[in-house]
């Protein structure tokens, strides 16, 4: 019984030899593919470098001045919100001895639909320029019917 039992004692240490091993070689297999990844081979240096780029990065989010990150990306959608960014025009004849679509109207919005219409009048003896100011894409001036297709068409983002 004695030599059964120092029998698998001894394979069990046969196993738990070779199993280290195994564990061991992988161990070094793994270390020496993160040294490919560092130029001078030093893993901790390279470790070291990373951890203060990602310091020097928090520092940089966290401007005391102008707040926190969420806020100053709140503030530069609102901005973004306000820019003229929409606008749609319409080309036609204002007069009828005057051909080619000539004349024209520009709506320009922006994503509030707030902005001015821009409407220019060619005539033989004479060109007449207009600007009128838009407010949620109305006017508290009349309009041309070509005046309010510019802003439906900027409202809408058809520029055809």
């Amino acid at each position: 019984m004695n030599e059964q039992l120092s029998a698998i004692i001894m394979i069990v240490l046969v196993v738990f030899v070779i199993a280290s091993i195994i564990i061991g070689i992988v161990n070094a297999l793994r270390i020496n593919s993160l040294l490919e990844y560092s130029e001078d081979g030093d893993l901790v240096e390279n470790l070291n470098k990373y951890y203060e780029n990602v310091r020097d990065l928090q520092k940089k989010l966290k401007i005391s001045s102008e707040g926190s990150m969420s806020e100053r990306i709140s503030a530069c959608e609102s901005k973004v919100n306000m820019t003229l960014s929409k606008t749609g025009i319409v080309n036609f004849n204002a007069y009828d001895d005057v051909h080619g679509n000539q004349s024209f109207a520009l709506a320009v919005l922006n994503q509030y639909n707030d902005g001015f219409v821009i409407t220019s009048l060619y005539g033989n003896s004479s060109s007449n320029t207009y600007v009128r100011s838009v407010r949620e894409g109305k006017s508290t001036t009349k309009l041309l019917n070509e005046e309010i297709e510019a802003i439906r068409k900027a409202m809408s983002g058809n520029i055809e």
